[in-house]
């Protein structure tokens, strides 16, 4: 049941950023501002429906980790990049909510979850060993790898909701954080050049 609540109040969330994007897209057809005005506006305004505390939000800033080393100076840079990770938790409901609902299905569970464990395979390979067959064997737990695959389909949401031109980002942010740049897992081709 608290589940489906959540994912109730999930889609009502994304409802309700969609009607509101929809309402001023409306109000503001006679402007006819260009079209990346007018899609940077209505994101930013969208963000005004999520709040600090939202779960998508936690997870980006790594709350509910405490095994988990994060960079010094975490609660900083985080604040650094509030305006960009409201923007894009906005994006992930709007344009993404079956990834979201992956995502925090993994999250709810935190640390008696898959998600640690995930987290702490990703971090030793890209930052230390990058050794392939210790990450494959850190997700032959049973449901791990179908875990992984939902973890994968968020980050790759994240990207695609960051800004063209490189700017501030939860993706960039969740980077930095966890030195985690891409999935190991797949093609360099796929990831989509961040890699640099």
């Amino acid at each position: 049941k608290g589940r489906q609540m959540g994912r109730k109040i999930r889609a009502a969330k994304a409802s309700l950023v969609a009607a509101f994007v929809a309402a001023g897209g409306a109000a503001a057809a006679g402007a006819v501002p260009s079209k990346s005005a007018h899609l940077a506006r209505h994101t930013a305004t969208a963000a005004e429906f999520i709040k600090w505390g939202d779960p998508l939000i936690r997870f980006v800033k790594l709350d509910g980790f405490p095994s988990y080393l994060k960079l010094d100076g975490s609660a900083q840079l985080a604040m650094f990049a509030k305006d960009a990770l409201l923007r894009d938790a906005a994006a992930m409901y709007f344009k993404y909510s079956p990834q979201v609902d992956d995502l925090l299905s993994l999250y709810q569970k935190a640390n008696a979850g898959p998600l640690s464990g995930i987290l702490i395979a990703l971090e030793t390979y890209w930052k230390g060993d990058q050794n392939i067959q210790t990450l494959l064997d850190s997700l032959k737990s049973a449901g791990l790898m179908d875990s992984y695959v939902k973890f994968w389909g968020a980050l790759d949401a994240f990207q695609k909701v960051a800004p063209a031109d490189g700017g501030a980002s939860a993706f960039s942010f969740f980077v930095k954080e966890t030195g985690i740049v891409a999935d190991p897992l797949q093609p360099r081709d796929v990831i989509g050049g961040q890699l640099g």
